[in-house]
């Protein structure tokens, strides 16, 4: 059994967290019904889902790139919009190369932002580089 103190030690400070908000996803938040949370933390980008089968899925923050900002006419009007993030087709895993996609998100300009920045800092503070092939 793992000393509890040891768990006091890690640092899971959340920079950011949020859940769709276009109109099915205010409606959903104001029944107590919204089960998808979207967590950027000093390192980790987390989307949690589900009710009965709850899934968390996490990428680490050096793994992505080009976080892109998605607004329809109608996510105008409701003053939200879509980031869409791509994992690093360098990176060695299974997921490399796929989008994710955070739907529906308030102050998404901000929200982008912010996780642009994150990403750029765990990349420095892992002192990653990354070469152009040519």
């Amino acid at each position: 059994m793992k000393n509890v103190d040891t768990l006091k030690d890690v640092d899971f400070e959340i920079k950011w967290e949020g859940r769709p908000s276009g109109m099915w996803g205010r409606f959903l938040s104001m029944i107590h019904m919204n089960f998808t949370l979207y967590q950027i933390t000093k390192d980790e980008l987390i989307i949690k889902r589900g009710l009965f089968h709850q899934r968390t899925n996490t990428t680490e923050l050096y793994l992505l790139k080009d976080a892109d900002l998605e607004i329809s006419l109608w996510q105008r009007f409701l003053k939200v919009g879509t980031i869409k993030v791509k994992i690093d087709s360098h990176s060695n895993g299974e997921r490399a190369g796929e989008v994710i996609i955070l739907k529906n998100i308030r102050d998404c300009e901000k929200v982008r932002k912010l996780l642009r920045d994150a990403i750029e800092a765990d990349v420095m503070e892992r002192n990653i580089t990354y070469f152009d092939k040519v």
